[in-house]
């Protein structure tokens, strides 16, 4: 599998069509949600930090798990937190995703999407809209609208940019305890994401959950009446600093 995980679930229509795209309907039972309340910086914004270093693989449908790298690289002018996607749990890439902690929120960058033989093929860079708050209230709905530029890096990309608007409401719903890979995740930020025009496109909402150092452990994509197109969560941890 060569899904883009928490780069294609954080994409909008034109791109999430995969996120990560990696993606969810509403409310389940997996964990008990945290009363409603405002979440503090330092326990929201913390979902989104990484560990550099720590690695893992995830599950997919289709056989061989992908495997996930987080670290730092550069990106728009200063290093961002990265995390890696590799086909099949090869060194082969397939997508870097950019995200950083900003005075003003979370910030997410965009990604570099790579061929079939791990080269960069194509850049796509998100406008300063695309930035969730540091502290939301659980249940607090956030609308974000931005523009996504997508840049060629290679021939087959072609060669023209493209850019297009993006609307979106990514709501947090809570935190959550879950277990995955023997490990278990405190705290763990639940979050939907659902584009402006998914119901027009027989699309439906993504609910996606961030862990501190780990990023995006598990996502759920379905699609306007609510049945599941792709899941994918942490599977194995293979490396831990």
């Amino acid at each position: 599998m060569t899904s883009s995980r928490f780069t294609n679930l954080l994409r909008a229509t034109p791109l999430c069509a995969l996120l990560l795209s990696a993606c969810g309907g509403g409310s389940d039972g997996d964990a008990a949600t945290a009363p409603a309340a405002a979440a503090t910086p330092s326990a929201f914004a913390s979902c989104f930090e990484i560990t550099a270093g720590v690695a893992y693989t995830t599950t997919d449908a289709g056989g061989t798990p992908d495997g996930v790298l987080l670290t730092r690289e550069a990106f728009e002018g200063s290093v961002r937190n990265t995390g890696v996607s590799f086909v099949d749990a090869t060194q082969v890439r397939s997508v870097a995703t950019y995200w950083s902690q900003e005075a003003n929120g979370i910030r997410l960058w965009g990604d570099i999407d790579y061929d079939n033989a791990g080269a960069p093929e194509r850049k796509v860079v998100f406008s300063d809209g695309a930035l969730l708050p540091l502290a939301p209230q659980v249940g607090q709905a956030m609308a974000l609208g931005y523009t996504v530029t997508i840049t060629p890096l290679s021939p087959s990309a072609g060669s023209q940019v493209g850019t297009q608007a993006v609307q979106e409401t990514w709501t947090f719903e809570g935190f959550e305890t879950l277990t995955l890979g023997g490990r278990t995740f405190t705290d763990s930020c639940r979050l939907r994401r659902l584009a402006a025009d998914a119901a027009a496109n027989g699309d439906g909402p993504s609910t996606l959950w961030f862990a501190k150092g780990f990023g995006n452990i598990r996502a759920r994509h379905t699609d306007s009446a609510g049945a599941v197109l792709e899941e994918t969560e942490l599977q194995t941890i293979t490396a831990s600093p």
